[in-house]
This record gives structure tokens, C-alpha cells and sequence, in this order.
């Protein structure tokens, strides 16, 4: 009896000290929207990279912020750097990028 008391406090104390144990899982936000701001912003500058993955993203009110691991367009190289972009909601209700840089 005492071998399955210490077993139960065991398992209470590694849920109590695991990260997020117990707790529902943090929704995903949708990055669609932030994917194709920054699609059209690396258009419109020139640049021949893509979004590769997103790392988090960050929404608060009508400002965002996203970390991306970017991608050369062609993808004939395999080089990723990790990119932060800014993001501010526009008039129709979509996101533009208003800066971004280098991790």
C-alpha cells in the first residue's frame, strides 16, 4: 500500500512540474492571412524568398508580429534564415507588413 501512495504522489508531482500538464492546448492562430502580407511584400520589394515556416505569431488588437523561417523563392538552395516581421491591420480588415528583419 505505501509502494502505491508514493506512486500517486510521484505521478502528482511530475504533472504539477511538467509544462502545460493538465491545461488545454494554446489555439493556433490562423497564419494564412500574415503568409500572403508577406508575400505580397516581398513582391513588391523584390525579394526572392518565401515563407518556409512560421515559428509564432503574435496578435494584439490590429498590430501582429510573426517569426518566420524564410526560404530562397526557386528553391534551388536549401539556406533558411529566420526572419521578424511587423504587421498592421489595414483598412479592409487585412494585414500588411510594415517592416521586417533579420533574426
Amino acid at each position: 500500500m505505501r509502494a502505491m501512495t508514493m506512486l500517486i504522489v510521484l505521478a502528482g508531482t511530475a504533472c504539477i512540474l511538467a509544462p502545460g500538464c493538465g491545461k488545454e492546448p494554446a489555439a493556433q492562430a490562423d497564419t494564412q492571412p500574415f503568409e500572403q502580407a508577406i508575400t505580397r511584400y516581398l513582391a513588391q520589394k523584390n525579394m526572392g524568398m518565401k515563407v518556409a515556416e512560421f515559428r509564432s505569431l503574435e496578435v494584439q488588437g490590429d498590430l501582429a508580429q510573426a517569426v518566420c523561417r524564410m526560404a530562397e523563392a526557386s528553391g534551388m538552395h536549401n539556406v533558411k534564415v529566420t526572419w521578424s516581421f511587423e504587421f498592421e491591420r489595414n483598412a479592409e480588415g487585412g494585414w500588411e507588413v510594415v517592416g521586417h528583419k533579420r533574426e
